[in-house]
C-alpha cells in the first residue's frame, strides 16, 4: 500500500527521486522511487538515529550482500546501494505482487498445488543462499512476495554467514518468534536447517492461514517453538508428513532443501497456473497502482501538533486503482509480472509494460512533432549486477538474453520459448552461432567445472561434455568467454571458495576445451586477484579464425586488449585501453578476420597477428572522440563526437560516408552501432532514442522512439534486439 511522503522525508537519494512511502519500521523506511531514466525501485533507508551505530551499519551492509547473493530470480534485484552514506540506502526492483500474508488475507489459503509449487521454488531460493554460506534467519510470510512468475524472498536484515556470530549475542534470539527454529529461539547457532524449519512454518501458513505455533506473546511463542508439537490443522493430508518432518525439534532430523523439494513434488507447469484467480487479480491491481502513483508530500504539521490524517484528496493508493473488467487470465499474467521495469521511453512506460508479449496491442499515437513509437515487444529478463556488459546471443529463430538464468525468446514476437538453462552467475553462456554452451552453476565445494551444450529448442542442458576435474565450478570468477564450432574458451580456477568474490589462495587460468571430445586443448595462467576482489579477469572475448581476442581487466579495473593464438593459447600481444570512458565502453572492440578495431584511443585498425596499426582515422580533428565501432562486410561503423555516424573501408580506413553534423553527447559514445540489412542504427539522445542511417549513403531516414540500450541485429527475424543497460529487459524494433 502506498502512503504519501512526510514533510521531512528526503526528496531523493543517489539518482532516485522518492514517490511514496511503502512502509516504515524500527530500522528504517522503504520508499517507492524512480531513477532519472524512469526505472521504478523500492528504496530502503536506515533511520538517522541508528545510522551512527557501527554494528547496525555492518548489518545493513550484510543485508545488501545477501540481497545480491540471492539475485533477481529468487529475490529482488539490487540496482544500487550506498551503505556508507550518511543515510544508508538500498535500491532494489519493485516487486509486483503482495507479500504472502496479504495474499492469503485477500484470496484465502492457497490450494495444495500452489503450496507445493511455492515450497519448491523457495527451496531453490534457500539453496542458492546456503550455497554461498548465507542463512536468512527471518523467513516468514511477510518476507515472501508472491508474483505471477514465482515467489521472491526479501528483507535480509538479520541474514548472516553461517558460523558468523559477530552480530549475535549469546543467548539472544533474533528473528520472528512465530517462525523461529527451536535453536534460534534459544540463541544457539541457526544453520541452513533452521531456514528449513521456518520454511515449513511459511508453507503451513500458506495452506491454512495460520502458523504452526499460533500467535500471542513472544514468550509464549518461544516456549511453543521449543517444546510444543506444531498445529497442522487444515494442512492437506498429503503434505502433513512432509511439513511435520521439517518441523522436527532436532535440526539433524530435518530434510535439506534438495530433499524437501523432492518430497513436495511440485510437478510441471507454471507457478501462475496454480494460483487462484482472486490472487492473480490482486497482483494485476497492484501493478496498475504503481503506474498511477504520483509524488505527494504531506505538509509540515503545525507547531506542537502532529498531522494524523491525510490532506484533502488523500494518498495515491494501489487498493483504489480499479482493475479493468474482462481481463483474461493471460492478460492478468502479462500485467502482473515479477517487477516494474521502468525502462521504456518517457510517456510510454506504462503501455510498454502492460503490452509486453502482446504484439497486437494498440500503440500510443505520436504527438505533434514526435516520432512514432516503434516498440514491437518488450519482456523482463533475469539480469545481473553490471560485472560484465549485458549481451544477447543471436541464433536462427532465437535470441538468448539474461545473465542470471538465460531466457530463449522468439525474436519476432518476444514469446518466451524457455527460461534458464541453469547458467547462473555472470558471463556463463556463449554461442558459436548455431549451438549454445553453458558453464553449469554448482553448489558443492568439490564439484568440478562442467561445460554443457544447451538445446536451443528447449533450453535444457545436456550431459556435460567437459569436466576439468582440477577446476572448481563453484568459484566466483569462472567465465565462459566465447565459443567456436571447435572449442569453447573459459576462465577457470582452483582453490578455496569465497562468497561472491575471489580468494587470495586461488589460482586462475585461461583455457580452451574441445567441444567434441571435452579434452582440454591448452591452459595458460592468469594473474592472481586480491582477496575479496570482485573484478573479473575478462570483460569481453571473441574467437575469429586462429585468433582469440580478449579485453582483460586488471585488479584495479583498467582494461587492456590482448590477442592469443586460439590453437595454442600463446599470447601474441597486449596493449592498454586508456581513456576517460567507463571500462565497459572500452571493452567493446570490433573484430573481423584481419583486424581488431579498439573501442578506446581513437578509431584505428590493429593487425590481429602482431598488434601493429594498419590505419587510423582522424575524423574532424586529431582529438576527435569515437564510440565503440562495429564491422560488417568490409566496412567499419562508429559514432564520432560532434558529427554522428561514419562509415570507413575496413581495409584502409578511407571514409565511405559521414552523417551530417549533429550534437553527440558523451552518453551516445558508450555503445557500438548495430549494423542491419539496409540501415545502421545508433543511439541518439537528441532524436528520441535511435537513429537509422542508410548503410550505403549515411542518409538518416527517420528516428525511432526507443530507450537507451545495447542493440543487436537479428536479420533473419528482421528485428533489432535491445537489451537494457543493466540487462533488466529485452525489446525489439523493426529492422530493415
Amino acid at each position: 500500500m502506498l502512503s504519501p511522503l512526510t514533510h521531512d522525508d528526503p526528496h531523493g537519494l543517489g539518482t532516485y527521486r522518492l514517490i511514496a512511502r511503502l512502509g516504515s519500521g524500527g530500522m528504517g523506511t522503504v520508499y517507492l522511487a524512480r531513477s532519472a531514466t524512469g526505472r521504478t525501485a523500492a528504496l530502503k533507508t536506515m533511520h538517522a538515529h541508528i545510522a551512527t551505530d557501527p554494528a547496525v551499519r555492518t548489518r545493513f551492509r550484510l543485508e545488501v550482500d545477501a540481497a545480491r547473493v540471492i539475485g533477481p530470480v529468487h529475490g529482488a534485484r539490487v540496482f544500487d546501494a550506498d551503505p556508507v552514506a550518511e543515510t544508508p540506502w538500498l535500491a532494489t526492483e519493485y516487486v509486483l505482487g503482495p507479500p504472502l500474508d496479504e495474499a492469503v488475507s485477500a484470496a484465502g489459503p492457497l490450494p495444495e498445488p500452489a503450496v507445493r509449487a511455492l515450497g519448491s521454488l523457495l527451496c531453490a531460493a534457500l539453496a542458492q543462499l546456503h550455497a554461498s554460506d548465507v542463512v536468512h534467519r527471518d523467513l516468514k510470510p511477510s518476507n515472501i512476495m508472491i508474483t505471477a512468475d514465482g515467489p521472491k524472498v526479501i528483507d535480509f536484515g538479520i541474514a548472516r554467514a553461517i558460523g558468523d556470530d559477530r552480530l549475535t549475542r549469546t543467548g539472544t534470539a533474533a528473528g520472528t518468534p512465530a517462525f523461529m527454529s527451536p535453536e534460534q529461539a534459544t540463541g544457539r547457532e541457526h544453520t541452513s536447517a533452521g531456514d528449513v524449519f521456518a520454511l515449513a512454518g511459511v508453507l503451513t501458513y500458506a495452506a491454512t492461514g495460520h502458523g504452526p505455533f499460533g500467535s500471542g506473546q513472544h514468550a509464549d511463542l518461544l516456549y511453543r517453538v521449543r517444546y510444543a508439537d506444531p498445529d497442522l490443522t487444515g494442512v492437506p493430508p498429503a503434505l502433513l508428513p512432509v511439513l511435520a518432518g521439517c518441523l522436527a525439534k532436532d535440526p539433524a532430523d530435518r530434510p535439506t532443501t534438495t530433499e524437501l523439494a523432492a518430497r513436495l513434488d511440485a510437478g510441471q507447469g507454471s507457478f501462475a497456473d496454480r494460483l487462484p484467480e482472486p490472487l492473480l487479480m490482486e497482483i494485476a491491481r497492484r501493478a496498475g497502482g504503481v503506474w498511477q502513483a504520483r509524488p505527494h508530500r504531506l505538509p509540515a504539521p503545525p507547531e506542537h501538533e502532529l498531522a494524523e490524517t491525510f490532506p484533502s484528496g488523500g494518498p495515491v493508493n494501489a487498493s483504489t486503482v480499479a482493475t479493468p473488467a474482462g481481463l483474461s487470465r493471460r492478460r492478468l499474467l502479462t500485467l502482473g509480472g515479477g517487477s516494474v521495469l521502468g525502462v521504456a521511453a518517457a510517456g510510454a512506460g506504462a503501455w510498454a509494460w502492460s503490452a509486453r508479449r502482446d504484439t497486437t496491442a494498440p500503440k500510443p499515437p505520436a504527438t505533434s512533432g514526435e516520432p512514432a513509437w516503434d516498440l514491437l515487444w518488450q519482456v523482463q529478463t533475469s539480469s545481473a549486477d553490471p560485472v560484465v556488459p549485458p549481451a544477447a546471443l543471436v541464433l536462427d529463430g532465437l535470441v538468448v538474453v539474461g545473465q542470471y538464468g538465460a531466457q530463449g525468446l522468439d525474436p519476432a514476437t518476444g514469446a518466451v520459448k524457455w527460461g534458464g538453462p541453469g547458467g547462473y552467475f555472470m558471463h556463463r553462456t556463449a554461442t558459436d552461432g548455431k549451438r549454445i554452451h553453458t558453464v553449469e552453476y554448482t553448489i558443492e565445494e568439490g564439484d568440478p567445472l562442467r561445460v554443457s551444450t544447451v538445446d536451443p529448442a528447449t533450453g535444457k542442458s545436456g550431459a556435460p561434455f567437459a569436466e576439468p576435474a582440477d577446476l572448481k565450478g563453484i568459484l566466483y570468477g569462472t567465465q565462459l568467454l566465447c565459443a567456436t564450432a571447435d572449442a569453447v574458451y573459459l576462465a577457470g580456477g582452483r582453490g578455496t571458495h569465497a562468497q561472491g568474490a575471489f580468494a587470495k589462495d586461488q589460482k586462475w587460468f585461461l583455457l580452451a576445451v574441445d567441444v567434441r571430445s571435452g579434452r582440454k586443448l591448452w591452459e595458460v595462467p592468469l594473474p592472481a586477484r586480491p582477496d575479496k576482489s570482485t573484478r573479473l579477469h575478462f570483460l569481453s572475448a571473441r574467437a575469429v579464425g586462429e585468433y582469440l581476442v580478449l579485453v582483460r581487466q586488471s585488479a584495479d579495473g583498467e582494461p587492456s586488449l590482448a590477442v592469443h593464438d586460439a590453437r595454442t593459447g600463446r599470447a601474441l600481444w597486449n596493449r592498454p585501453l586508456p581513456g576517460e570512458q567507463p571500462a565497459f565502453t572500452r571493452a567493446q572492440p570490433a573484430v573481423d578476420g584481419t583486424h581488431v578495431y579498439p573501442a578506446a584511443g581513437g578509431l584505428a585498425a590493429l593487425s590481429l597477428a602482431d598488434g601493429k596499426q594498419a590505419w587510423r582515422f582522424e575524423g574532424q580533428s586529431p582529438a576527435a572522440r569515437f564510440g565503440p565501432p562495429a564491422v560488417k562486410d568490409g566496412f567499419v561503423y562508429a559514432v564520432e563526437e560532434g558529427r554522428g555516424m561514419v562509415a570507413l573501408d575496413a581495409a584502409n580506413g578511407t571514409q565511405r560516408w559521414a552523417e551530417k553534423a549533429r550534437e553527440v553527447p558523451a552518453e551516445d559514445l558508450d555503445t557500438p552501432p548495430a549494423v542491419g540489412i539496409a540501415h545502421v542504427y545508433a543511439h541518439s539522445r537528441a532524436s528520441s532514442g535511435l537513429l537509422a542511417a542508410d548503410i550505403r549513403t549515411g542518409a538518416v531516414s527517420r528516428p525511432f522512439k526507443a530507450a537507451k540500450a545495447r542493440y543487436f541485429a537479428h536479420p533473419s527475424a528482421r528485428r533489432l534486439i535491445a537489451v537494457g543497460e543493466q540487462g533488466e529487459y529485452a525489446a525489439a524494433y523493426p529492422l530493415d
